[in-house]
């Protein structure tokens, strides 16, 4: 297949033929060109199965990308806020990326696969490797359908894995990654995950999928391995306080002659607004996109902060039996910002707000004035139910909602 008619069709991911007889239900969503499971029973059993046991998740949508060769550390420090020569060949960091105005135009993990090699998986970017590779000796790959992303996450996860390769993955520190055998099959994993849990990353071969699935069930059913969905994952990254593109933030997105899109300035945001100053290694010898920008901002102070939210459910329930309607407390994870208001004045906007059966209560992310963002803050968001919007009560909080173990 050519990657025009790649681009062109929707397609099942290196598991479609084990997730989609699984998939009894037919609940599907459309990630990219990709179809992925949205649930294969109901989503809070499978968000209990990523906390209390493990769950197998099929990520393969995320766009993975190589840039390879002599400059290939000098354009990822470029790139990333963090210090890519302190990468070390089998580590990946975290890291957001930005323009020159300091606006993130995406973020995701970069793993030191050999010394002149990095992968990206993140949001598709390859406009962006492109446009801002002119001058360095590399090469920039999409590899995104050369390889499945299985996630493996929960508490019983190293069990799994070392049930399915025979070998001790104790020892393998948080973001760290090396290659392994399942089913025959060679790939590499990444102890990591977006689900706050103890967790791995299998990078697979994409004709090799059914196999590497099939002998992880095998080992890991007896210790309760399940498949999870997305409905599921997407929950479980709201409760460990992890944001994505698209639905916590808007990229500063470029068309493909390199120039920038319109966006509105309110769903742009920076490593600042999100938290994420930890991540901006500014004392790095190397100058970076929008590094004096962030600079600035820094000194400052951000005008925004993120944080956590916890919307009242019981005004949930009031608005629609004010309306004599069948309340919906937040049947899908909200995609679109809610505006956040306090005192009558509006401060900002929700994002990712959702049901958490892990807390029980209806969590999301608030970016509002930075003066407004203290834990406690008494605040109200708009709700809509059927065609009437009201207002219900919340609550900021600190982040995250639930407490991580990925990284013990």
């Amino acid at each position: 297949m050519t990657t025009t008619d790649q681009e062109r069709t929707i397609m099942g991911t290196a598991f479609y033929p084990r997730t989609s007889l699984l998939n009894e239900r037919q609940k599907w969503n459309a990630w990219d060109r990709y179809h992925i499971v949205d649930a294969y029973t109901e989503w809070q059993d499978e968000v209990r199965t990523i906390r209390e046991r493990a769950s197998a998740l099929d990520q393969s949508p995320l766009s993975k990308h190589y840039i390879s060769g002599p400059d290939a550390a000098r354009l990822t420090d470029f790139l990333i806020t963090r210090d890519a020569t302190r990468i070390e060949v089998g580590q990946a960091y975290y890291s957001p990326w930005c323009n020159q105005d300091g606006v993130v135009v995406g973020d995701g993990l970069v793993a030191r696969v050999a010394p002149d090699r990095f992968m990206f998986t993140a949001d598709p970017m390859m406009n962006w490797f492109r446009h801002h590779a002119e001058g360095y000796d590399v090469s920039i790959e999409d590899i995104t359908f050369d390889f499945g992303l299985l996630a493996l996450q929960g508490p019983k996860s190293t069990a799994v894995i070392e049930a399915a390769t025979g070998q001790t993955w104790s020892d393998l520190r948080f973001s760290r990654l090396r290659t392994t055998t399942i089913g025959g099959v060679e790939l590499i994993v990444l102890r990591q995950g977006f689900t706050g849990e103890i967790g791995y990353e299998f990078f697979v071969p994409t004709a090799d999928g059914a196999d590497v699935w099939d002998a992880l069930f095998e080992a890991g059913e007896p210790l309760g391995l399940a498949a999870g969905g997305l409905h599921a994952v997407d929950v479980a990254r709201t409760e460990a306080g992890m944001v994505i593109v698209g639905a916590d933030y808007t990229p500063a997105a470029m068309d493909r002659l390199g120039d920038p899109l319109p966006v509105s300035p309110e769903n742009v945001t920076t490593p600042l607004e999100l938290n994420l100053h930890r991540f901006v290694d500014f004392d790095k010898h190397a100058d970076f996109l929008g590094k004096e920008a962030l600079r600035r901002e820094l000194e400052a102070g951000p005008k925004r902060s993120m944080v956590g939210i916890e919307v009242d459910w019981r005004d949930i329930v009031g608005l629609y039996r004010d309306l004599d309607m069948p309340p919906e407390v937040t049947p899908r994870v909200v995609r679109y910002p809610l505006p956040i208001h306090r005192d009558g004045a509006r401060i900002g906007r929700a994002t990712s707000v959702t049901w958490s059966p892990t807390v029980r209560k209806v969590i999301g992310f608030a970016h509002v004035a930075a003066d407004h963002a203290g834990a406690g803050t008494p605040v109200s968001v708009d709700w809509t139910a059927g065609e009437v919007r009201g207002e219900v009560g919340a609550t900021l909080v600190a982040l995250p909602h639930y407490r991580l173990r990925r990284a013990g």
